[in-house]
Formats: structure tokens, sequence, C-alpha cells
């Protein structure tokens, strides 16, 4: 049936009725899920927001549009614990837990008995579904681990001291040449990066960037792993973005998005290299002193689906934003509060002058781990930039959890993270406080017999904790030790907030409208 509108425009009645129908089955579904959600889940007992229960927006917003930056839905999980206790629903399907004597079971080992899986969803965040991080099945993940981890081992790592050495080293030469008394500002988040972009590539992948020879330290392929951690929360939340990345050609992509052309640049670049030694070109690389990554992964039992090019360029590009960005914020953040407390400053120099009297001589790793305040610095440098700060849950597929009264299901979703751990008051007094000496002579933790860094958990824990550990650690070592042993450094209009954790984009990010932590070289 058609009748005319007063407007003239003719109106065919068939058609509103099954706009009507549509538009009532999806309010009668979204109230439906909605009681669902609330009080028929296998989790609709648990405490939290109601509207956290019934919408996954609610994170999304926060997440994305909150104080119009986004990145700050790990604040408002802190604001749940405050209010609701400990344990709290913070979404339809997931759980978070504020305890840290429950780290442990969280974040175990997984075995055949008790695979601990990754959820599906935290997948896509930086567009490598198929790396070894993003893995979300324990068995598989378990796989491509093994074919990972000799070359991520401590012993392995320990081999490739003098390597770290020589980038370090170019560094600091160029703040000897020319910083040095001019008064030129440098970005240490840049310094740091170039850094650690030079030694992931240089060391995992044989093919160095060179970023620290960009001038101001300002490397392309640092700037563009950034622009990749910005870009996390919209593509966990919407994958289809993911999916329409894919599908657009790379140069065109880049020159709709400048920001990431460096990262694509390294993309095709990576995925020409991987596609010579698939192809057996570059056989000299096989040797030891060249020996990739990717050769190993090659010479494991990984099955051939796991060799395609697309999962090892995606396996590559984890391995370099996962060795940049933790550390190089690790970095910036004991640059900081080294150079704003005077008193550490001189307490360390004093430490590295009596250990290494000739600053032209650096001592190796294993021999700075033995200094007391440096290794001090470290860790109260790890405990807050936190790593990860955005939780990290895991599904303890089979099992039930139990904790305290509650019976979490088998299947469910529970995450923890670093920042509830690291500032806690119980564990750490004075969380906010950067005191290297608390832990100094062996600390304990609250209850007196566990060490303190049973509390430390920057690079978590478990069958997934983080695979460059160990490089991370040698490069905090060798760097700080350089660098202060031989140059004076002075902040530059920079103010706590410029080091402090105030978004959450996976990774901990200051203020929107800081410049970074700034310094000059004195002469």
């Amino acid at each position: 049936m058609r009748f005319t509108s007063m407007s003239g425009i003719p109106i065919n009645l068939d058609m509103l009725s099954f706009a009507s129908v549509l538009a009532g089955t999806f309010v009668l579904y979204c109230l439906g899920l909605a009681v669902y959600r609330l009080y028929l889940s296998p989790i609709a007992k648990f405490p939290g927001p109601k509207l956290a229960a019934v919408t996954h927006w609610y994170e999304v917003y926060h997440d994305l549009f909150a104080k119009g930056t986004g990145g700050q839905f790990t604040w408002e999980i802190k604001r749940m614990h405050e209010k609701y206790g400990p344990i709290v629903r913070i979404n339809p399907d997931e759980l978070h837990i504020d305890d840290p004597e429950y780290w442990n079971d969280i974040y175990c080992s997984s075995t055949i008995s008790r695979p601990m899986d990754k959820p599906p969803k935290f997948k896509y965040r930086f567009g490598i579904p198929e790396a070894t991080f993003s893995t979300s099945l324990a068995e598989q993940h378990r796989e491509r681990r093994a074919a990972l981890s000799p070359f991520f081992s401590k012993q392995h790592i320990r081999t490739l001291n003098d390597k770290l050495l020589e980038i370090v080293e170019r560094i600091s030469h160029r703040l000897s040449t020319e910083y040095a008394g001019t008064g030129q500002v440098i970005s240490v988040s840049d310094m740091w990066s170039s850094m650690t972009c030079d030694v992931i590539t240089d060391l995992a992948f044989n093919r160095s960037a060179n970023c620290s020879a960009a001038p101001e330290f300002k490397s392309p392929l640092s700037l563009g792993m950034r622009s990749l951690v910005w870009t996390s929360h919209w593509n966990a939340h919407f994958k289809f973005l993911v999916d329409v990345m894919d599908w657009i050609p790379e140069g065109i992509l880049g020159f709709l998005a400048p920001p990431m052309k460096p990262l694509l640049d390294y993309r095709i670049a990576t995925r020409n290299q991987i596609r010579d030694i698939l192809s057996g070109k570059n056989e000299k690389s096989i040797d030891a002193s060249h020996s990739t990554v990717f050769h190993g992964i090659l010479a494991s039992n990984l099955p051939a689906s796991d060799l395609a090019l697309r999962r090892l360029t995606d396996e590559a590009i984890s391995l370099n934003g996962a060795g940049m960005e933790t550390t190089k914020w690790a970095l910036t953040v004991a640059t900081f509060h080294i150079l704003d407390q005077p008193a550490i400053q001189a307490r360390l120099k004093a430490e590295l002058t009596e250990a290494m009297p000739d600053p032209s001589v650096i001592l190796s790793w294993a021999e700075l781990e033995k200094l007391p305040y440096l290794s001090g610095i470290i860790s109260e440098s790890l405990r807050l930039s936190y790593g990860q700060v955005q939780r990290i849950p895991r599904v303890n597929r089979l099992h039930a959890w139990k904790y305290g009264d509650w019976v979490i299901p088998p299947g469910v979703t529970v995450g923890m993270d670093a920042f509830h751990v690291h500032v806690n008051e119980d564990v750490y007094p004075e969380p906010l406080v950067f005191k290297p000496e608390r832990w100094l002579n062996n600390p304990r933790g609250p209850d007196g017999v566990k060490p303190l860094s049973n509390y430390m958990v920057s690079f978590s824990r478990g069958s997934r904790v983080c695979l460059g550990m160990s490089l991370a650690y040698m490069e905090l070592y060798v760097a700080l030790a350089t660098i202060f042993r031989r140059h004076n450094l002075e902040l530059f209009e920079t103010i706590r907030s410029d080091a402090d954790f105030v978004l959450d984009f996976v990774v901990p990010v200051p203020r929107l409208e800081s410049k970074g932590v700034r310094v000059i070289v004195k002469a």
C-alpha cells in the first residue's frame, strides 16, 4: 500500500512496517542481552558498575574519548576498586583483581592440563595478529615461543654485550661532539628510542636501522612505532580497522596516514628480508655471527603455516615494538628522576666512578649488575615505568579460580596490571616517590618473608613473561652506566608530569601536551 505525505513524497507502508519490525527486534535483542548480562551471566554476581556489565561501550568511552584524549580505562578501573573492592567486573565478559598476592595465580605457567589463554580481543591491538605476542591459544603460543626463546635467553643475550656497547658508544660520542656545551636541547625519549631501535634491529635482525644517527635522534622508524601504539585501542575495539588497513596497499596507506609511513616502509623492507631468507638467499647470514631470529624460527619444529611470510612479518614488527617502547620509557623515567634529585645523581656518579675509574672503559652487564645503587635505580625505574599499563587478561580455559570467597568459573577472562601492583602502598610505602634505596639490602615484601622483587611485575610472569626481559635489563644497565659515568646532563623545562603515567595506550604515556623529558649536555 502506498500513500502520499503532505510534502508530496510517496511512502510505502510495507517498508515502514518492515523498518518498525526491524527496530523493534533490535530493541528486544538489546533488552534481552542486558537482562542476560546483568542477571544470568556466569559473572553476574560479581560487583562493579551496572553500565559496565551491560555494554562494552563503557570501556570504549574511557579508552577512546574520556577527557578528550582517551587512555583512561586503567584509571577508571582503579576508581572501581576503590568503590567495589579488590575484585570487580569491568565489562560484560571480564573481571579485574587488585591484589598483589594473587598475581602469581593469574600469571602462572600454562600446562597441557591447565592451558592459560589470552582473550582473542587483545589479538588485534597492534595490527599484528599472527605474532607470538598476540597469539590467543596456549598450545599455539607455547610452540611459537619455543622457537624464539633460545635467541632471547640470558646466556645468549650476554654474548651481545659488546654489540650493545658499540651502539651506546655512538650515542655517547654524539653527546660529546655535537651537544656538550652548546645549549642544544635533546629529548631523552627520542635519544633512548633511537638506541632501543638500533639494538633490536641490529641484534635480532642483523640489519641496524641506524636510528641513533638521525638528526636530533628523531628517527622516523621510532616515531612510526609510536604511532602504532596510538592506534592500539581503536584496533582492539574495532577489528575491522585492522582488516581495512590490510586491504589498502601500503603505498596508499602511507599517503593517507603519513605518521605510519616509516613503519610501513620498515614492514616492506622486513618482508623483503624475510622473503630472501625463505628463498635461501643471503646464505652467509646463517653463520653464527650473522644469524637472525628468523633463522632460529626456520630451524624450529613449527608447522609450515607458521613459516608463512605474513606471520613472520607480524613477528618482526612485534619484536621491534616490544623491544623499543617499554625499555625506552624505563630509561626516560630513570633519566628524569636521576636528574631531578641531585642526591640520587651524586650517589650514582660516585658509585660509577669508583667502579669505573677510567670512563672510557665500561664494565660488562654481568659486572654492572653487582653495583647496588645502580641496580636500585633500575628497579625503581622499572617500577614507575610499569612496562605495560593496560591489564594483561588471562583465561583459565578448563579450571575455576578461587579468590577469597569468590569462585571464578572456567573460561572467564580475568586481568591484573602492573600499575595497580606497583602503586600499592602496603607493598611500596610512598609508592609515587622515586626511592632507589628501597631496593637495597635484600628488602622484603609486606609479610616480611617474600622478597620485594616478588612484587616487581613490569615484565609480567609465567608462560608469557616478556621474551625480551634479559635484553631490556642489559640495555638499562649498560646505557645508564655509560651516559651517567661520562656526561653531565641537566633538565630543560621539564617537570614531573613529563615522566609520569597519565594516559594508557597499552604502554604509559605522559600528559598529551608534554614536550617530553628534555635535557642539555653540560660542558
